[in-house]
């Protein structure tokens, strides 16, 4: 797993001064299944500068409920967040696990949470022991949401990415993710989002003002036959009115996304 160890326990990664790794779920069945991938600064939190302080941590309005609604139909919500400033010696790791504590609890407070808390320290400018150039969990580096997939065994192919800064969105790319978002609520300003959006391949790039603008990204990562397997546990039958609907509705939202077509030859 990126050089370190297929098991985490929370907090530093075994071996390494710099990583940090804590998992949070609720649930581990989620094999097999496309997450949210999420930076902090910018994306979760108001952006600061070297946040550390207790008092500076306030979430950007509205940002629980595309957590929530990940929560509720079992998408994995993983954060990803270079922490430069523990590498700089700006603050410390219990600095870090304070603010995170302070996260989880106003996101539990209205109804949301994260499964999995990724953070890398080391920066080629760092002080000892954090000087590393270009550490691969480093974002753009991709070892952090590679780790967090061998970790929880997602899907990364049906996985997105939100974050602030154009290095978030190659982190993305470079995990083999569908896409990534760049949220306006950062670092990236609009027309700097507009030249990034234009450099895309099969991997697709969005623009959105906030995380709170991204409900297509829960209905497109919840594919039809999430749908039907929840309406099966509930007794519910399920017609082939019912299951063609569903997986109209998926490919409009893959359409509106820039995606291939679904597979049509794994209908009832």
């Amino acid at each position: 797993m990126s050089g370190v160890g297929s098991s985490f326990s929370n907090g530093l990664v075994p071996g390494s001064e710099g990583l940090w790794c804590d998992d949070l779920r609720h649930s581990s069945s989620v094999v097999g299944r496309p997450a949210l991938f999420l930076d902090r600064d910018g994306v979760i939190v108001k952006e600061v500068g070297y946040l550390h302080k207790l008092e500076d941590v306030q979430l950007i309005d509205n940002v629980h409920r595309i957590i929530a609604q990940c929560n509720q139909v079992g998408i994995p919500v993983i954060l990803v967040t270079n922490q430069s400033g523990i590498g700089r010696g700006l603050y410390s790791w219990s600095d870090f696990t304070l603010v995170q504590d302070k996260i989880t609890r106003l996101l539990s407070g209205l109804g949301a949470h994260l499964d999995m808390v990724l953070a890398c320290a080391y920066h080629d400018e760092g002080e000892p022991p954090y000087r590393r150039e270009s550490h691969p969990w480093r974002k753009p580096n991709p070892g952090m949401l590679l780790a967090a997939a061998e970790q929880m065994e997602i899907k990364l192919s049906e996985s997105w990415i939100v974050g602030d800064r154009e290095g978030d969105i190659a982190a993305g790319r470079a995990a083999g993710l569908a896409g990534g978002v760049l949220a306006l609520s950062g670092h990236t300003s609009q027309q700097e989002a507009a030249r990034i959006s234009k450099t895309q391949d099969k991997y697709k790039i969005r623009v959105a003002y906030s995380l709170a603008a991204c409900p297509f990204l829960v209905k497109f990562m919840g594919p039809s036959e999430n749908k039907i397997q929840k309406l099966a546990d509930q007794g519910v039958p399920v017609s082939r009115d019912t299951y063609n609907e569903l997986k109209r509705d998926e490919q409009l939202l893959r359409n509106r996304l820039g995606l291939p077509p679904v597979n049509t030859n794994s209908g009832q």
